[in-house]
């Protein structure tokens, strides 16, 4: 193979003049995030008691995402991408910004209940929808095409080594110095990308055709009419749907397990880790197992980590079914991204990652409700018995058939 063709390894796109600022930026940004999702839930619980309640903060996260992101995607193909996610990441900073001063000025006694953190989460969201499709759709202009693959499991890899790092770390600040210096770093946490990203200089086209229709509806009907990529988006929504219990249900799981916000923190953290220790060994599955079962591997390792935690009778025990998980997730997450970057045209990009994105976080919203409402109806060990059902039976399923975007 010629040299110049020759993908290059994740510590080389990690040293890479462009890739190497945006992957450290992104990945400090989404641990801020973290500090954000697990204070908010814990404070929402201490505030309410209720599961339910701290669903709804899942809800409102990601409830533009389920609502907006696909017009975000059809302006993604006809704008600059960059300034595109610097719009978004502007956007949730000045969200982040609000809850963080009105928590250090009045204190988080003085909230009156959770609808602060209700209102400043739901502008978090909003900004995560703009942010979205432009973000998934300016990867490959970062890398030369060869890299593409390595590329999106790193960007994936910024979320979940943010998910590893960041809930133990915020759990441990929630517990030793209060919920308002978690909000407090989040705010932080943003600027660094917000830096990287002005003075980005992207190796591939950025500015879509601002005279194209870029119309919502025809990035539905290429996924439609191409069969194989609407069953990678549908496998996407279990991904996504699926990965929900653990911050939605980790509260409530941790008080059962006789611990506080540490312990919160340790379970959503083990689940990162597991996803960020499986990264760098990704390539090496999907050699493994082959491309169609990649996807649902992760689905079936992501049920078998549930069903851990359902009988799971102690903290250590749960982790390890945490850590399983969160591999499952990684290889179901890059597998879905993968598949479809590498098939859709370019001037659908914008439009068909937004409805991926949809798929993969427009769906928390429902299932954030309904993995509240189960554990409060019954109790946690259902609800986490039930995401493991939604993840195992459809990834038995694929594992015999077959998932690729490619497939005919």
């Amino acid at each position: 193979m010629d040299v110049a063709t020759t993908p290059r390894t994740f510590g080389q796109l990690l040293t890479d003049s462009v890739f190497g600022p945006f992957f450290f930026a992104n990945s400090l940004s989404n641990t801020g995030n973290w500090f954000q999702n697990v204070a908010a839930g814990i404070v929402v619980f201490e505030l309410t008691g209720s599961n339910t309640a701290v669903g709804a903060v899942s809800m409102l996260q990601f409830l533009a995402t389920m609502l907006l992101t696909p017009w975000m995607g059809s302006l993604t193909d006809r704008v600059n991408r960059k300034r595109m996610v610097f719009a978004g990441q502007a956007t949730a900073f000045c969200g982040a910004t609000v809850l963080a001063v009105a928590a250090f000025v009045f204190g988080i006694n003085s909230f009156g209940g959770p609808w602060l953190i209700f209102v400043t989460t739901a502008i978090l969201g909003l900004g995560s929808s703009i942010t979205l499709p432009s973000l998934q759709a300016l990867v490959p202009a970062l890398v030369p095409k060869e890299d593409l693959r390595q590329a999106i499991t790193l960007n994936s890899m910024t979320f979940n080594l943010a998910r590893s790092v960041g809930p133990v770390l915020a759990g441990a600040v929630v517990a030793t110095f209060g919920a308002k210096w978690a909000f407090g770093i989040n705010v932080i946490s943003f600027v660094p990308l917000l830096v990287v990203l002005f003075f980005l200089s992207p190796r591939g086209k950025v500015q879509a055709d601002s005279s194209a229709s870029g119309t919502v509806r025809e990035g539905l009907v290429w996924i439609w009419r191409h069969r194989p990529v609407a069953a990678v988006v549908g496998a996407t929504v279990l991904v996504g749907w699926t990965s929900d219990p653990f911050t939605t249900l980790m509260p409530a799981l941790a008080k059962e397990l006789g611990g506080g916000d540490r312990t919160v923190g340790l379970l959503v953290g083990a689940f990162g880790l597991g996803a960020a220790a499986t990264a760098p060994f990704s390539n090496r599955i999907r050699r493994l197992v082959g491309s169609s079962r990649f996807v649902p591997s992760g689905l079936c390792l992501t049920s078998a980590g549930l069903v851990v935690l359902t009988i799971s009778p102690m903290v250590g025990v749960s982790l390890v079914g945490a850590v399983v998980a969160g591999s499952g997730f990684l290889l179901g997450v890059t597998g879905t991204n993968t598949e479809l970057q590498q098939v859709l045209p370019e001037a659908l990009r914008g439009r068909v990652m937004a409805w991926w994105s949809v798929a993969f976080l427009g769906c928390r919203p429902v299932a954030a409700l309904f993995d509240g409402g189960i554990a409060d109806v019954a109790n946690v060990r259902t609800a986490l018995a039930v995401a493991a059902c939604v993840a195992g039976a459809p990834g038995l399923w694929l594992w015999f058939r077959g998932l690729t975007a490619t497939s005919t």
